[in-house]
């Protein structure tokens, strides 16, 4: 089986093409970015939003397959659609589970609505349009399923939500601060263990014309995420709860997926356990700390110590393990 993947030099993509790898797939990849690929990937140098030049590597690569990492709004979905038309055997289409908005009725299923276009940022916006139109060419027979992915971390990760814990506890801090008692439950995705759900959307029989939410199998809340991060890193500290429109923190929302669907059609079992998951991305991030310039939307100056223990100092309540 051969496979061409559009995009894939970025965080989430080299795990992609590793998996299919894994799987005997051969694999070329169309960017104009680079990343450290085993020297069996074919690569073809060039714009994978561009009509042209997704046709050209599909005429040359003939490949069964197409999974699409960019997916990034209407007009680069339809220029892949039109070019995948009777071309591949299949395609996956990589999208997030951010287009359900910010606080969904949990938990989130393949048929819950997505958000208005309005409520949610213009990349949002874009994603869902994308879903749109893969979306419409399936109804019509198109070989192609939508696979949305939580929030991801893993080595490599250029957000890697985690360094607003792990930061604190390399720098020994002794409390931390929670909005919200830490109840949050934000679904999470270990790269690893999502590239082997898309993989499987590439291979799965029944996979043409369907939606799947993927994420772990095991969920954490804000406070269990917080302590976990000091057991890898060898630390402890204390756990406060202060009020959430006075603080937050990456992770801090809830939102998290029914994966009945991706069970029973994909067989999605997570491959690594979170906590072996976790354990990695810290100790990627000691060896590449993200330093000063680190940023979470939503949140200003995250490493302000003074005004989270004046926090801690006013409202906070310690919480128990």
């Amino acid at each position: 089986m051969r496979a061409l993947v559009l995009g894939g030099t970025k965080f989430f993509g080299p795990f992609v093409v590793d998996e299919l790898l894994a799987r005997g797939i051969e694999v070329a990849v169309l960017s104009r970015g680079e990343a450290p690929f085993a020297e069996s990937v074919r690569r073809y140098r060039g714009n994978a939003s561009d009509r042209t030049a997704v046709r050209r590597a599909l005429r040359s690569w003939r490949p069964h397959a197409l999974i699409d990492m960019l997916h990034d709004g209407p007009e680069h979905a339809q220029n892949v659609m039109n070019a995948c038309a009777e071309k591949v055997q299949r395609s996956v289409h990589v999208s997030y589970g951010t287009v359900y908005g910010s606080s969904p009725t949990c938990p989130v299923s393949e048929q819950t609505e997505v958000a208005h276009p309005e409520e949610v940022s213009p990349e949002v916006s874009a994603q869902i349009a994308a879903d749109e139109v893969v979306l419409e060419a399936a109804a019509s027979g198109a070989p192609a399923a939508i696979v949305r992915l939580p929030e991801l971390y893993g080595p490599r990760d250029p957000r890697c939500g985690e360094w607003f814990f792990a930061r604190r506890a390399l720098e020994g801090r002794r409390r931390i601060a929670l909005p919200d008692a830490g109840l949050h439950i934000c679904h999470r995705g270990f790269v690893q263990n999502m590239a082997w759900g898309v993989a499987q959307a590439v291979t799965a029989a029944r996979a043409p014309g369907q939606i799947y939410n993927l994420g772990e199998e095991k969920l954490y809340t804000l406070a269990q995420l917080a302590r976990g991060v000091v057991r890898a890193l060898g630390h402890e500290w204390e756990l406060y709860s202060v009020p959430g429109h006075l603080w937050t923190a990456p992770y801090a929302r809830t939102c998290f997926f029914d994966l009945r669907k991706a069970r029973g059609q994909l067989r999605y079992r997570d491959k690594m356990i979170p906590r072996d998951g976790l354990e990695l991305t810290l100790a990627w991030l000691c060896q590449q700390p993200r330093g000063d310039a680190w940023a979470w939307p939503g949140i200003e100056e995250p490493f302000n110590y003074a005004r989270e223990d004046e926090l801690i100092e006013a409202y906070g309540r310690k919480l128990e393990d």
